[in-house]
């Protein structure tokens, strides 16, 4: 991705730091990931590995979740946990 990794923006390579209203717009991005693959996708997907390294920005620093490795199908039939076995 053209504007890397969000861990990259918030670590000491980093040469200026991101203004306070394009950290919140990242921030509701990946919120707003997160909402989709819980709730509003036709079956649910955990995302278990939420890390600034795994949210990546886009040229108009959007912010897209990536690596879906550690990622879990979500409870099914009336189900409330997911095993992670």
């Amino acid at each position: 991705m053209p504007n890397r990794s969000v861990e990259h923006h918030l670590s000491h390579r980093a040469t200026t730091p991101l203004p306070w209203s394009r950290r919140i717009k990242i921030a509701q991005d990946a919120a707003r990931g997160l909402t989709y693959l819980h709730e509003e996708m036709d079956f649910q997907i955990i995302f278990r590995d939420f890390k600034s390294s795994n949210i990546l920005l886009d040229d108009q620093w959007n912010a897209k979740l990536s690596d879906f490795g550690l990622a879990r199908l979500g409870p099914s039939d009336g189900l409330t946990h997911v095993s992670t076995a």
